[in-house]
């Protein structure tokens, strides 16, 4: 009993400050989480239990030197305190384009975001953390070291574990995320890319391409590939639309895909020295653009940073965010650069299809129902989240149309090819989301436009695509067939 009287106020001292941590730093990334009912609202409380737990074990740690937790708690308090208030209040993600940001952002530029919803919150952490500090100052750490040491150290130790067992869960969350996010700032590209492009045979003068590269959309989910939902209806009514149905990739996450399909890698072989599409088309003197609604992950950064300009809407907001600014916003760029140049490649990343489902089309496209309203999708059933899926579809089939209807008005030939980065499990073998085997998600949709100026101007190429329509090929034909379209020589490549 002895022994329980002094261990007590320990106990409840690291009882308060993991609560506090959790109000002010762990809990944000949870906010905006979309969940419907008790049982998931449940699930991802237990999540945000585990991912605190596996934080209260470095806590342990840090509260048994009494300076060691006055200068390096309070600073790492107040550090995430910083990040954590822009995820509950514009469920930001703290990912490189953020780290970036504060660390790069001019000191006069940063004091404008210090609003006073932010001075109150931040009032608020000072005064949590000056209340835990006289907490720490009435207990001896050090109380039931021998019995508590080896829980914080297997705390500690659960987040591998869970790591291990399901990634990202844990690491892609305050606070290991801003660790993630520094990790990611200071780590040097892994991708070599040829710098030395030979001298090519270039055979057109005036052309544009708008290259949309698009994100979880499955072949045999697109309304003119002959699935049984008219998903869509607009391109549909498009003469000048080839659809590719049986494209394939072994890359199933973007990380993989995005560089394989923007370089001459194949997919047979993910090291050695590739080159970029964009690095060809500037030696054959095209302007590029790279116009992205998604964060650029290290693996095609690189690749994405040898087109002449660089646009990123929403770039404080990920995949991982649940109000993420709809792939329409990237049309506003697109209406400045496409008339700034005579011979030009733009390249459109959506966020397209990818889950959350419900944060990726307007209300005017939600044509099926009923639809997703929890995150949790073991408590869905598989026509929400087929519905869901479909009306992103119905999404995308009106954003192509909206570049084709920009393209129709250009004189100069000109041609859209879209082509998904991978598909999307949907239930099949009791799989969902993609990231794993399967042909739901090995199969991405692949489309090519071409305008009429450019059929009259080019029939041979035209007809050399139509003749693959049926073919099956895999994503290693996008970096040369595009070079194809555009009448530049890849037989070097």
């Amino acid at each position: 009993m002895e022994k329980l009287r002094k261990l007590r106020p320990v106990l409840w001292f690291h009882l308060l400050v993991n609560v506090m941590v959790i109000l002010f730093v762990t809990g944000a990334s949870y906010y905006h989480i979309p969940l419907d009912g008790i049982k998931d609202t449940g699930i991802y409380l237990i999540h945000l239990l585990l991912l605190q737990t596996t934080v209260a074990g470095f806590i342990y740690f840090l509260s048994l030197n009494k300076w060691v937790f006055r200068v390096g708690f309070s600073a790492l308090f107040l550090l995430y305190c910083g990040f954590s208030f822009w995820a509950y209040s514009q469920d930001l993600s703290i990912t490189l384009p953020l780290v970036q940001s504060v660390l790069e952002t001019k000191t006069d530029i940063a004091i404008d975001v210090i609003t006073l919803p932010y001075t109150i919150f931040f009032l608020f952490a000072i005064t949590a953390l000056i209340f835990i500090h006289r907490k720490h100052g009435r207990i001896k750490p050090f109380n039931g070291f021998k019995l508590l040491v080896t829980p914080a150290a297997l705390c500690i130790v659960l987040f591998f574990v869970l790591e291990e067992m399901r990634p990202g869960s844990l690491k892609n969350r305050l606070p290991y995320n801003l660790i993630g996010g520094l990790a990611e700032y200071y780590q040097k590209p892994e991708l070599q890319l040829n710098k030395q492009i030979p001298d090519l045979s270039f055979k057109n003068d005036s052309i544009a391409l708008v290259f949309v590269l698009g994100e979880t959309v499955r072949a045999d989910h697109i309304g003119i590939n002959g699935y049984s939902r008219n998903t869509t209806p607009l391109l549909s009514e498009e003469d000048n639309l080839i659809s590719f149905k049986k494209l394939f990739t072994n890359n199933t996450y973007t990380g993989a895909s995005v560089p394989q399909i923007l370089t001459d890698q194949d997919l047979e072989t993910n090291e050695g020295v590739f080159t970029s599409l964009y690095s060809v088309l500037n030696k054959a003197d095209f302007k590029t653009t790279w116009i992205g609604n998604q964060t650029l992950e290290k693996s095609f950064a690189p690749i994405a940073n040898t087109n002449d300009e660089v646009i990123l809407v929403d770039k404080f907001r990920s995949v991982f965010s649940f109000d993420k600014a709809l792939d329409e916003v990237m049309l506003i760029p697109l209406d400045s650069i496409l008339p700034s140049y005579y011979r030009q490649c733009i390249t459109i990343q959506m966020i397209g299809s990818h889950w959350w489902y419900e944060n990726r089309y307007t209300q005017e496209h939600r044509v099926f129902t009923p639809v997703i309203e929890s995150k949790y999708i073991p408590s869905l059933t598989r026509e929400q989240m087929i519905n869901s899926y479909d009306n992103t579809i119905v999404y995308l089939d009106f954003f192509l149309n909206e570049i084709i209807e920009r393209l129709k008005n250009e004189t100069r030939p000109s041609v859209m090819l879209y082509v998904s980065d991978h598909g999307e499990h949907l239930g099949e073998e009791g799989k969902w989301l993609h990231a794993q085997g399967g042909e739901a998600a090995m199969n991405p949709a692949y489309m090519i436009w071409f305008s009429d100026s450019y059929i009259d101007r080019f029939p041979d190429r035209v007809t050399n695509i139509r003749s693959m329509k049926d073919a099956r090929m895999n994503t290693d034909v996008i970096f040369y067939k595009t070079l194809s379209i555009l009448g530049i020589d890849n037989s070097s490549f």
